[in-house]
């Protein structure tokens, strides 16, 4: 069906609304994204069970013994095996290869080739991390907490994985690990002095090309350790430093959610209002340095001090074409898709079309530094302490120029191979003389961050052997402090007339896109100039250089302490002929919470006021544990696990304040948003059974079924609330009611030694897991048992291995099945039914090559992203309601590891 509506169609408060805020809603969609995630909190160090395989700095039954370095892929899969195997939790860990040679240089990416972890994607590198489909993870640095400003973890990103030993991924807890992490606990292990054996130095040169950005850069790292005798006993110390830069590009088609665009000559006809295409490249550099000393005076007592420091810069520079094909004085040819009320095809002429660069600049600045003693008082008795401290800093600026021209034509096809496509033309896209600016977004804030941790343990053996084999025990004291602002939002129209090409260097053009999306290139603000310089793009844009002020609004401060205290008790005992080995214990943890932010109200004259609030909050909670281990024979094993554990809520979250937006003639309905201090920390009864088999020194079978039962689970709500006589639509997060996640995992892994000549080389590692289950929401019962956002029933990995003589490699496919970003997703609930946001099946093949020289020299080949992947989401169909379609960067690396 053919249909002409006129370019009026759509009412002038509706075309207002659009752009002075479209671009901005996009822009708060890509930025969020790129703000250090806030999750939960983990810290402390966890005693860990294993006996030290030959190569990993596991946690150890006699503290004392040293470790030995793994070298190469083999050795790497059976120290991860025999820590799994000998561990008293339900866990998986991933260990280097060699010095400075994780799998991935992405600490995240490697992470999702782990049984039961899904990542998802920013700007070209895994960054999120979900365990079994939950973001409630803890995450620790060497056994201590580790976080960014005020999120509750840190970004694993931003950790090198060339400092890396191992990656811990515990799915069930125990007494001594600290609470934060509902989901699980990622533990990050770097290297000490003591793991070697004598001086040991090594370093890794090396660049990567990515094919979207066509940029080749450099990576570099190196670390130095050594161990001595003296007179007053052992000593070791140990450097390590590294340098990555990364430029990058992300390629981008889209189109907003279906409205209804008929008016009154087709009501029911629905399409999308703005249709357009992103360009977005950066950089970003990373640097680091660790350090760590021991002593040992004597065979009973060591002494250490070990801490990070990390710098992340980063530039993101997102290039927005917003098409309008709508927005004009023209007939608009339209059609549907078969059977639909959806629109196919656009074509329209003379239409406003805005090009907007959104560059967002900032540094993230990281450390942490700790000291401690473990001391063997009697054989039997052994105690340690340590003093922590950690601090993070966030500072950002995202200046936003908008400019507008006219496009002579626009085609669109909003379903073109489950994906939109784009085409604008006419001279106005490419000139800069006819290309003038619209408005200006001036953006920036900071965010801080700090701990202060302090912990003693011990651990009593009896002498007699009994049921009861040891006790250990604990107290943690920790305050944490957090606080956030920014500047007032919101944009300042431009002087009327200026053009792009009158400011000198102002203009660029696109870089272009891997594939035919519609446009090729269009003129734009250089992303360079307004993050350089700001202040001139201000006077020439609004007529003033001075920024905008600091919304107090927007402030909150948050300092929360806590006072935990374990016990656990390991047992050994026979169930018939069967030996089973138990850890027992319980957590209990006090945290008070103390928030500060400003509450905004207006005026008789409109204008706002800020008055200060403050909320408290004290909460008390008791976590048993309970983990026990079958052996029904040497090699084959069975787990039953039970823990409860908790997550706190964001301490964005918990802002008491609440700030309002005034309805303005643009909109039908004020808004507002604020936090909930009233939020509790929601929890989950955990059970994990497993049985395990381990018939080679590399190769196992394991399965696991796994329950989580949650009460309290955090989700933002909107009501109505009325405020000085005027009702708003307020969104706040909630606890919700009761859910569950439940599900099944199964591993494999194995070297096939037995196989001829060459052949013997080969490997397998592969694993699965489906998981089902979601939130009982009375706030929303249409969101009731349906999967938690973000998880994916199924995924899948699947990894070569190759290992003989001086050659090895390594490819590796790692597949999710499509999930949920946003349920019931619409821009306006009153008037718009809506679509869930769902992303289809991601998937991605990575591989290495390496070939030893000699013993000390290593060439390593890798790439990532092999079959250049084609990210899409959708609302409800793919084939109706396409929205994203993205392309990421395509990288292959060369580099050479030395190790004296």
């Amino acid at each position: 069906m053919n249909t002409t509506i006129t370019g009026t169609t759509s009412s002038r408060a509706q075309h207002r609304l659009v752009l002075k805020a479209g671009v901005a809603v996009l822009a708060a969609a890509g930025l969020l994204s790129a703000f250090p995630v806030m999750a939960q909190e983990a810290s402390a160090p966890a005693p860990a069970p294993a006996p030290a395989p030959a190569a990993a700095q596991a946690p150890v039954a006699d503290p004392n013994v040293s470790v030995v370095t793994v070298t190469g892929m083999r050795r790497a899969a059976e120290s991860a095996q025999k820590i799994k195997q000998d561990a008293d939790n339900v866990m998986d860990s991933i260990v280097a290869d060699d010095i400075g040679k994780f799998p991935d240089t992405n600490v995240a990416q490697t992470l999702a080739r782990v049984t039961g972890v899904q990542v998802s994607r920013n700007a070209g590198e895994a960054d999120t991390v979900l365990i079994r489909g939950l973001p409630g993870i803890a995450t620790l640095l060497n056994g201590r907490e580790m976080f960014t400003t005020t999120g509750r973890y840190i970004q694993l990103a931003d950790i090198p994985s060339t400092m890396l030993q191992r990656v811990d991924v515990y799915k069930s807890q125990s007494a001594d690990l600290v609470e934060g992490g509902i989901a699980g606990v990622i533990d990050v292990r770097t290297n000490r002095p003591f793991d070697f054996k004598e001086f040991t130095a090594s370093a890794q040169v090396g660049g990567k090309n990515k094919d979207k950005v066509n940029a080749t850069d450099p990576e570099l790292s190196g670390m130095v350790s050594n161990r001595w005798n003296t007179g007053i006993g052992e000593v070791g110390a140990l450097f390590g430093v590294s340098s990555v830069k990364d430029r990058f590009a992300e390629e981008r088609v889209f189109q907003t959610f279906p409205i209804f665009k008929g008016g009154a000559a087709d009501p029911t006809l629905t399409g999308p209002d703005l249709v357009g295409l992103q360009n977005i490249h950066g950089q970003r550099k990373r640097q680091a340095a660790n350090y760590a000393f021991q002593w040992k005076p004597n065979a009973d007592l060591e002494v250490y001090a070990e801490g990070l420091y990390s710098t992340l810069k980063r530039t993101t520079d997102t290039d927005f074409f917003v098409g309008l094909p709508w927005n004009t004085p023209d007939a608009v040819r339209v059609t549907r898709i078969p059977g639909t009320n959806q629109t196919e095809t656009i074509n329209s002429t003379n239409t406003f079309t805005i090009l907007s660069t959104q560059v967002l600049g900032s540094k993230t600045t990281s450390s942490q530094h700790a000291v401690g003693a473990k001391w063997r008082v009697t054989p039997g008795l052994r105690v340690s302490s340590e003093l922590a401290v950690t601090d993070s800093k966030y500072d950002w600026s995202n200046p936003i120029l908008d400019t507008s021209t006219t496009a002579d034509s626009a085609y669109i096809k909003t379903n073109a191979g489950k994906s939109p496509f784009a085409q604008y033309t006419g001279s106005g896209l490419t000139d800069p003389s006819k290309i003038t600016l619209l408005q200006f977004f001036d953006r920036y804030g900071y965010d801080r961050g700090k701990s202060t941790d302090w912990r003693a343990d011990g651990t009593w053996t009896p002498e007699a052997d009994g049921l009861f084999k040891d006790v250990s025990f604990g107290v943690r004291a920790n305050e944490r402090k957090a606080n956030s602002i920014k500047s007032e939002e919101g944009s300042v129209p431009a002087t009327a007339g200026v053009t792009m090409a009158s400011v000198p260097g102002l203009a660029c053009t696109t870089p272009g896109m891997s594939e035919n999306y519609g446009t090729a290139g269009w003129s734009t603000p250089c992303g360079s100039y307004l993050i350089n310089n700001t202040a001139s793009v201000r006077q020439i844009a609004t007529g003033s250089s001075a920024p905008k002020n600091i919304d107090p609004a927007s402030f909150f401060s948050n300092t929360e302490k806590n006072y935990a205290a374990y016990v656990k008790t390991r047992v050994g005992f026979d169930l018939g002929q069967y030996p089973v080995e138990g850890v027992i214990g319980v957590r209990v943890s006090k945290t008070d919470a103390t928030i500060d932010a400003n509450n905004t109200t207006f005026d008789t004259d409109g204008k706002p006021v800020y008055t200060a609030t403050t909320s408290k909050s004290s909460g008390t909670e008791v976590l048993p544990s309970a983990n026990f281990k079958l052996e029904i024979r040497k090699d084959l094993l069975a787990r039953f696990a039970y823990n409860k554990t908790l997550t706190r809520p964001n301490f964005s979250d918990l802002n008491p304040a609440t700030a309002y937006i005034r309805p303005n003639g643009t909109t039908n309905v004020a808004s507002a948003t604020g936090g909930n201090p009233g939020l509790k920390p929601f929890t989950g009864q955990n059970f994990d059974t497993t049985l395990e088999w381990y018939f080679a020194r590399t190769g196992s079978l394991s399965g696991t079924v796994f329950r989580h039962n949650f009460d309290g689970y955090i989700v933002n709500r909107v009501v109505s609330e009325t405020f000085q006589g005027v009702p708003y639509n307020v969104t706040r997060p909630t606890n919700s009611d009761k859910g569950h996640l439940q599900g099944v995992e199964v591993a494999y892994q194995q070297f096939y030694d037995g196989l001829p000549g060459w052949l013997s080389g080969f490997g397998l590692q592969a694993n699965v897991t489906y998981t089902e289950g979601g939130v009982t929401s009375a706030t929303n019962p249409a969101q009731s048992d349906k999967p938690f956002q973000g998880m994916s029933r199924l995924s899948y990995n699947i990894v070569g291995l190759y290992e003989k003589d001086e050659w090895s490699a390594r490819l590796a496919y790692n597949w999710r099945s499509k999930y949920v970003l946003t349920y019931g997703d619409t821009p306006d609930a009153a008037n718009l039914a809506g679509k869930d946001l769902t992303v289809a099946p991601v998937s991605s093949l990575d591989g290495s090559l390496s070939y030893k020289v000699n013993k000390h020299v290593t060439v390593n080949l890798t790439g990532t992203n092999l079959l250049n992947f084609k990210y899409r989401d959708y609302w409800d169909n793919e084939n109706d309601f396409p929205r994203d379609t993205r392309r990421y960067d395509r990288t292959v690396g060369l580099s050479m590891n030395l190790k004296y």
